[in-house]
């Protein structure tokens, strides 16, 4: 006797995928509200990650489709804050080079308000988890990198990133991680 199941068809498995999707919408726009600071961004990139979920379900089954979600969803928040962060050094740069920004008092009051708040915000964070993050963001080393570095798995340095950079959200908009 075969262990075997018939695996139902593509398209049940898509519904079946389609389903689960709308049953963790809620959820998975909370939690990307928290990733990324902003409601209309966080619905944007739940879609994205139900559309790609259900592309997928329709290419192959998926073991764990809800993990799969939550995985291409952080990896789409983590993404879009890259995105963001080059935009805004492209566009502060060009300001510089185009000798349209000179900075008053009130900008420079600004900016060094904006660095004690991210100053503290680090603070906050676990030494692990702000090594993983400067050794990230600041000195520009990958995931694996560091996970050499600091003598750690991949997976774990992927977690230490997310939840910093997540802390770091909900600190610098005002918000207390909970």
């Amino acid at each position: 006797m075969s262990s075997v199941s018939p695996r139902p068809a593509p398209d049940a498995d898509a519904q079946a995928t389609a389903e689960l999707y709308s049953a963790c919408y809620g959820e998975l726009v909370a939690y990307l509200r928290r990733l990324c600071g902003d409601l209309g961004q966080a619905e944007d990139l739940a879609q994205e990650a139900g559309m790609r979920l259900i592309a997928q379900a329709k290419r192959e089954a998926i073991a764990k489709p809800r993990a799969f979600l939550f995985h291409v969803a952080t990896n789409l928040a983590r993404d879009q804050l890259r995105r963001r962060m080059v935009s805004d050094a492209h566009a502060i740069e060009s300001e510089y080079e185009d000798g349209a920004f000179s900075p008053g008092a009130d900008h420079i009051a600004s900016v060094q308000e904006d660095v004690a708040r991210v100053s503290a915000a680090l603070n906050t964070l676990t030494p692990r988890a702000r090594d993983v993050l400067v050794l990230a963001r600041i000195h520009g080393h990958s995931q694996k990198e560091i996970a050499d570095r600091l003598n750690l798995q991949p997976k774990t340095v992927e977690n230490h990133l997310t939840r910093a950079l997540a802390q770091l959200g909900a600190a610098l908009s005002g918000r207390r991680r909970q």
